[in-house]
């Protein structure tokens, strides 16, 4: 399914710190069209979620859903460890493949584009943030997992966001089993990845789908 990322060159940078809404929207639009929701930030440190529809139809048999993509988590850098590596974008924005914007969706959303500044850490490719409980009703897994997007207007919303010369990295967010999580610690990303096309994962999220491992 093409799940590793790649870098690319990014687009031009946005004005003025306080265009960069306005900027990312643009950027989101010309990619996705126009949101049917909006779900705005209530305070500073809260980010904006844009609801976007879409037909999944060519890669999920359910049909349409929706693109959920997060407006403003960018606007701060991520601490970056020096052992991290080169070419790791410090600014992140998330997206999440869902059947309905879903009130709880929205909010793990949200919360997860905050985790990164209340604990000081950061969010990258494959990285997980284990729960202490089920953050989705409908579904045992616990396990977030952030991937890049597959679908090509997804990956160009990466390509051409930048924020002050930063480039911005677009994480997908999903929900993964105990038994996916201690096969990644055991077998690696990669195997896991394989193990997912293999048991045919579902793109959009499903609740109720079973564990692959």
């Amino acid at each position: 399914m093409g799940w590793l990322p790649k870098r690319f060159r990014a687009g031009g940078p946005p004005g003025p710190r306080g265009s960069n809404s306005l900027y990312r929207k643009s950027i989101y639009t010309k990619e996705l069209g126009e949101p049917v929701q909006s779900f705005p930030s209530t305070g500073p440190d809260d980010v904006e979620v844009l609801a976007f529809p879409r037909d999944f139809s060519l890669i999920d048999p359910a049909g349409k859903g929706f693109v959920l993509l997060t407006n403003g988590m960018s606007d701060r850098h991520m601490a970056i460890p020096s052992t991290a590596g080169k070419n790791i974008e410090r600014r992140a924005e998330l997206m999440w493949y869902v059947r309905e914007p879903d009130p709880n969706i929205i909010s793990n959303l949200k919360w997860l584009a905050e985790y990164p500044f209340v604990d000081n850490t950061w969010l990258g490719f494959g990285h997980r943030i284990e729960m202490p409980w089920s953050p989705v009703s409908g579904s045992d897994f616990r396990i977030f997992l952030v991937l890049p997007p597959i679908i090509a207007p997804d990956k160009r919303i990466a390509e051409e966001l930048t924020i002050d010369g930063d480039d911005v990295t677009v994480l997908c967010v999903h929900l993964i089993s105990g038994r996916e999580y201690e096969f990644i610690k055991a077998s690696g990303l990669d195997a896991f990845l394989d193990r997912l096309d293999e048991c045919h994962y579902p793109i959009v999220f499903k609740p109720e789908r079973k564990s692959c491992v």
